[in-house]
């Protein structure tokens, strides 16, 4: 179907008040706001000049053309000379006229300069102006529009402009608003996805800031730890790549989402691709690895040289087969070629390192017995354990064994063999060169069901927090306090002395998603001795930002200071900082002289979701001594 569009008038036409013809009326045009004299044309050329006034035909009509950019004033009389109601009209422009041409720029580069005709004011909001640059910017630019003055040329986000935004020879569009110009119809590189341009050098930083890199891409020079990379990207083309030159630190958060919610080490040439979200918050949606060994898209550990071992037994770890592996699911693959010059000496080995699999151990590599005897290598399954070979060929290079198997790493670490002679003897176990150990990530899988950690001793120390968990419910309990001291004034006239406050208790649920690898400071309030108040428990900031939690220890119990005035019992911890603040229980006074008095029984302790807090001490009294309290405690369940 073809469009079409209305025609607009042909010919100008006017009418009297009464609604005829203005037959023979008069036009007179003027410059805008002024009565200096105006022309416009009988045509499209521009090139004959209507008379000024114009005199209508008897139709009321006329062929008036008006020059571009130019603003009029008209003025419309009958043939008697009486003015129309409602004339002079002032501000007449072009109807069609939707943007100015500004012509070609005469500054120079980052500082330009156009003059044309326009019945706009210099540096009026929401003028627009495409122009012609004569030469290409090298970073950040002003315009100078009809002598207004220098003015930041900037991007929609308000940045100033990176090399080769604006290009000789090749349009771009300005829009003045707010004292400077936008620029929304650049000629370079970086305004649009996919146009991301040669690499820019950006200088490693705390803030890294990827939006000042006008291409989107970007060569990371130096190193840093980086916890951010900038608020100044453009939502509007929010994809970034990059690549570093050297070692960095990318720290994990809220504002700096990293694949399987782990912090990186960078090494030179690893690659990036990153999507700004707005308001200072980044994604790296892909990070690209330059070598093996980097353990998140690929890693590969191959001995270079035989490695002997001789008159050892013990389990020693190898310097070649050793990986740093990130949380998630891997396919892992191992090659070991072994020979002995002693057919008594053999092999043992058995995985090591400090990644935790999702049994909550050290993964183990496969158990069972090989055949020594058998050549080729030897498919295995995953199942844990150490394997043992007691007897080994003496020189055959084809006693290789392959294992391949599955690990889904709940905590990131080390994952390697350890390996030595079966039996100690002088004669030398070797494991080959070419012999290999692989682990390609497959998934960064997120945890299911939950996970409970629960800390009973006392102790201060950090809480790393799992990747792939999106809350945290944080629990914890104040240290109960011990029993006060009895009073003594003979035989048989004892007053008891007071039992001793439980710990008070908190809980609170924080949102980790994302934050894996990041930690929590805690503290477990020690139990109160005897006569003592219990410790406070508390949970506060590591790397991961929180509020700070704390269940205060129950206080000790007074002690008696007569037969008939036994001491007190003391108060229950105080809470704060959670969503949930209970404070622990007072113990029960001690008892007077009754035939000898009775220590006061502990408060009761708070029972929470996980685990419950302990009873106050009792106070001492003749016939029961006093106790201590008991050892706060620290709860932390991810889902």
């Amino acid at each position: 179907m073809t469009a079409a569009f209305l025609a607009p008038f042909t010919r100008q036409q006017f009418f009297a008040p009464n609604g005829e013809f203005l037959s023979y009326g008069r036009v007179f045009t003027y410059e805008a706001g002024s009565t200096t004299p105006a022309p416009t044309y009988t045509d499209s050329t521009g090139t004959t000049q209507n008379a000024n006034p114009l005199t209508l035909d008897a139709y009321g009509s006329a062929s008036i053309w008006i020059p571009a950019n130019t603003a009029l004033k008209f003025s419309v009389f009958d043939q008697n000379g009486n003015q129309l109601p409602g004339y002079p009209v002032d501000q007449i422009v072009d109807a069609a006229l939707l943007s100015i041409f500004g012509g070609i720029d005469t500054g120079v580069s980052n500082a330009y300069i156009v003059t044309y005709s326009s019945p706009v004011p210099n540096n009026t909001t929401g003028t627009v102006i495409y122009w012609l640059p004569s030469n290409s910017n090298t970073g950040p630019s002003t315009l100078n529009a009809n002598g207004g003055g220098p003015a930041p040329i900037l991007n929609p986000n308000g940045t100033p402009l990176g090399a080769n935004q604006i290009l000789a020879g090749q349009f771009v569009s300005t829009i003045y608003l707010n004292g400077v110009w936008q620029l929304y119809g650049g000629s370079g590189v970086g305004s649009t996805v996919g146009t991301f341009g040669a690499e820019q050098p950006i200088t490693a930083a705390t803030t890294t800031d990827l939006g000042s890199v006008s291409g989107h891409n970007a060569s990371v020079i130096g190193s840093a730890t980086i916890t951010s990379f900038g608020t100044s990207a453009q939502l509007v083309a929010p994809i970034y790549i990059g690549r570093f030159t050297g070692t960095n630190t990318l720290t994990n958060s809220a504002a700096l989402i990293l694949p399987g919610g782990n912090n990186i080490t960078t090494s030179p040439n690893d690659a990036f691709i990153a999507e700004y979200m707005g308001s200072g918050n980044w994604r790296v949606l892909f990070y690209q690895y330059a070598g093996v060994g980097s353990g998140l898209a690929g890693n590969a550990a191959v001995k270079a040289v035989d490695t002997a071992i001789t008159s050892n037994a013990t389990l020693t770890a190898d310097p070649d087969l050793q990986l740093t592996l990130l949380t998630g699911q891997y396919e892992y693959e191992l090659f070991m070629l072994f020979d002995s010059v002693g057919a008594g000496a053999g092999f043992k080995f058995q995985s090591m390192g400090t990644a935790v699999d999702s049994r909550g151990t050290s993964p183990a590599i496969a158990s069972g017995l090989v055949n020594a005897t058998a050549y080729g290598p030897k498919l295995e399954s995953f199942v844990g354990g150490t394997i043992t070979y007691s007897t080994i060929g003496t020189s055959d290079d084809s006693n290789g064994v392959l294992y391949k198997g599955s690990l889904l790493l709940t905590t990131a670490g080390t994952f390697g063999i350890e390996w030595a002679q079966a039996v100690s003897t002088a004669s030398a176990t070797t494991l080959r060169a070419g012999s290999y150990l692989t682990a390609n990530l497959l998934a960064q899988k997120n945890q299911t069901g939950t996970l409970t950690r629960i800390y009973t001793t006392a102790t201060t120390a950090f809480e790393t927090i799992p990747a792939g968990y999106t809350n945290c419910l944080i629990e914890g309990g104040g240290a109960s306090a011990g029993g006060g001291t009895k009073f003594t004034g003979g035989s048989g006239t004892t007053g008891g002395g007071g039992g001793g406050g439980s710990g008070a208790y908190f809980r609170t649920t924080v949102s980790v998603a994302g934050q894996g690898g990041n930690t929590m400071q805690y503290t477990v309030g020690a139990a109160g001795a005897f006569d003592f108040n219990g410790g406070n428990s508390s949970v506060s900031s590591g790397t991961f930002s929180i509020s700070t939690l704390t269940a205060g220890g129950g206080v000790a119990g007074g002690g008696a200071t007569t037969v008939n005035n036994p001491g007190p019992g003391g108060a229950g911890g105080v809470a704060s900082g959670g969503t949930i603040n209970i404070p622990g229980n007072p113990g029960n006074s001690g008892l007077p002289n009754t035939g000898g008095g009775t220590g006061g029984a502990g408060g009761a302790g708070l029972s929470g979701i996980n685990y419950g807090g302990a009873n106050g001490g009792r106070g001492d009294g003749i016939f029961l001594p006093g106790t201590a309290g008991g050892v706060g405690y620290i709860v932390f369940q991810y889902s």
